[in-house]
């Protein structure tokens, strides 16, 4: 993995609390999704290089309809995001990685940095309860800041152009290439399923299990983020540029 390598030393890529990460049976992992989700990719090689275990990334099946993205996605891993995929993968004991927030997560406003849109996503919660597998959340700290974003991207491209999102949505880092910030993958306990498989069809089960792991993710960003504020008063050079 060349260049995922290259991309975390340039990012200074660091994971805490990988041992959250079960090194047998199925874990669906939960992101934070930031403009460009490399977070994912240096995630998945670091858990690869400590267990031998490559996670598998459910993806927009738009990233499959761009020649260039979707050979790149496939190296890291990804997989088209369809229901059906995500339950054989949790069912034959494969550790699955998605970001709820989806595309208007990832182009939200800068101005949003870190909020999470997953209250109005229920899926990720239902698969896993579902395949009665574990939710396992990592908050990316720096993800948000690679790229600014000046307004909300996905509300422009819904509203004005009837499309789910711009094609390519205005946002500059170093001119097109991210900016070099440190990235710091945060991760928490897993957070066991709430019922039987078949409590996935119980709306107030659902709704309940997807705030909780919600609120541990919430809780792991303010955490990351208040580490990365007191290293950067001892030492700012250690961090973002």
């Amino acid at each position: 993995m060349p260049l995922l390598s290259a991309i975390g030393a340039i990012h200074r890529y660091e994971v805490h609390g990988l041992h959250h990460v079960p090194r047998s049976g199925a874990a669906l992992l939960c992101l934070n999704h930031g403009p460009v989700p490399i977070d994912a990719g240096l995630l998945g090689a670091a858990i690869y290089r400590q267990q031998g275990r490559l996670p598998r990334a459910l993806t927009d099946h738009l990233v499959f309809k761009l020649p260039l993205l979707r050979e790149m996605f496939l190296a890291a891993g990804a997989v088209d995001g369809r229901h059906d995929l995500a339950d054989t993968l949790l069912l034959r004991g494969n550790l699955v990685i998605v970001m709820p927030g989806g595309a208007p997560e990832a182009f939200k406003s800068s101005d949003r940095a870190y909020e999470l849109l997953w209250r109005q996503r229920t899926g990720f919660a239902r698969l896993a309860i579902r395949t009665q597998v574990p939710i396992v959340p990592a908050a990316c700290v720096g993800i948000d800041e690679l790229y600014r974003v000046p307004f909300d991207m996905f509300e422009l491209g819904r509203k004005v152009f009837r499309v789910r999102s711009m094609p390519l949505p205005l946002a500059w880092g170093i001119g097109p290439l991210p900016r070099p910030v440190k990235l710091d993958h945060h991760l928490g306990a897993p957070i066991p399923p709430p019922g039987p498989a078949s409590a996935a069809e119980d709306e107030a089960v659902v709704i309940e299990y997807r705030d909780r792991v919600t609120d541990a993710m919430e809780a792991l960003l303010a955490q990351g983020l208040a580490d990365r504020a007191q290293r950067l008063a001892i030492d700012p050079e250690r961090n973002d540029p």
